[in-house]
């Protein structure tokens, strides 16, 4: 296969800019196995045909992702619904990412030292996405995204996600992983940190602060069925088709470029002259406002893991 053709077969654009759907904040949608199977995005594994786009990307990184058509307050909605559909498809790669990470921790396989630096930086990378899921405003969430998982099911929860039973224990410290100790504070910080801002963005887009996943916790575990699963999928455009490595790693890097393009024309929270919302007190620790910062870097990093590439110092286009 010509390298043009697996380019564009796998995902990869020849463009710099934005290429993610068919115009700015468009949707794609994601590919993924079924999760009984682990996709294991091991370094080295890119072959030379997707060479040339991945390291465009790192190019990118380094000199900044650029801009594209900035929002509105008319454009509110169709930037969050954005925001919530491919930072959710963020969050199930990464899910699988920590799982392959883990896999080699509580087997023992590998080099324990570097298992235990990639579940923190993945993990790093996870509070980044529930920051960028929920900096919708709570008018959006209520008047447009609640609703819309109203309308697929009356107690659609987080808990049917099919790639979250595999990290499901890290997040909630039910079993610390067995990493080697010098990693451990780093790792358990950064779970930590997840928690608190999951608490925080549910107190600030749900009423009484309690998301739809905490409200199925508390109701029992009603998603353990693959039915629910197959709901949660098709809401959130995910397909279960036998994806390769390489075809996972190309869409993730894709919507790694299409936040970072985001993020540098709109800011984590657009400036469109409509009053803020309310910080609740859990979103106003300074470890949130580093993660916030921290949050294109720490995307761009895991991209390296993923890829085998030399991490990127300095990676241009932090959310402002």
């Amino acid at each position: 296969m010509k390298t043009s053709s697996a380019r564009a077969a796998l995902g990869f654009s020849d463009r710099s800019g934005w290429d993610f759907g068919d115009y700015p904040y468009a949707l794609e949608p994601l590919a993924l196995p079924d999760p009984q199977h682990p996709v294991t995005l091991a370094a080295g594994a890119l072959p030379a045909a997707a060479e040339e786009a991945v390291t465009r990307f790192f190019d990118e990184a380094r000199s900044g992702f650029g801009t594209t058509e900035r929002v509105d307050a008319d454009s509110l909605e169709q930037l969050f619904w954005f925001r919530w559909m491919v930072g959710h498809h963020v969050s199930f790669v990464i899910w699988r990412l920590l799982a392959d990470a883990l896999a080699d921790v509580t087997g023992g396989t590998g080099d324990q030292d570097a298992a235990a630096v990639r579940l923190t930086e993945y993990v790093r990378a996870y509070c980044g996405m529930l920051l960028y899921t929920g900096s919708s405003s709570r008018t959006v969430y209520q008047r447009t995204i609640r609703p819309s998982m109203y309308r697929q099911h009356s107690k659609f929860s987080g808990t049917w996600a099919p790639d979250y039973p595999a990290v499901r224990s890290l997040f909630r410290g039910r079993r610390p992983p067995p990493v080697v100790p010098a990693r451990a504070p780093a790792l358990l910080r950064e779970v930590a940190l997840t928690n608190q801002i999951h608490l925080g963005v549910a107190s600030k887009l749900v009423e009484q602060g309690r998301s739809l996943l905490q409200h199925a916790v508390l109701e029992g575990d009603i998603g353990s069925h693959r039915t629910w699963g197959a709901v949660f999928d098709c809401y959130f455009l995910t397909l279960r088709a036998p994806v390769t490595e390489l075809e996972v790693t190309a869409q993730l890097l894709r919507r790694y470029k299409a936040i970072a393009i985001d993020l540098a024309t709109n800011g984590l929270y657009p400036d469109v002259g409509e009053p803020p919302d309310p910080v609740p007190e859990e979103l106003c620790d300074p470890a949130v406002a580093r993660c916030e910062q921290d949050l294109v870097a720490a995307l761009v990093r895991t991209a390296a893991l993923a890829t085998g590439r030399a991490p990127v110092p300095g990676a241009a286009g932090r959310a402002q």
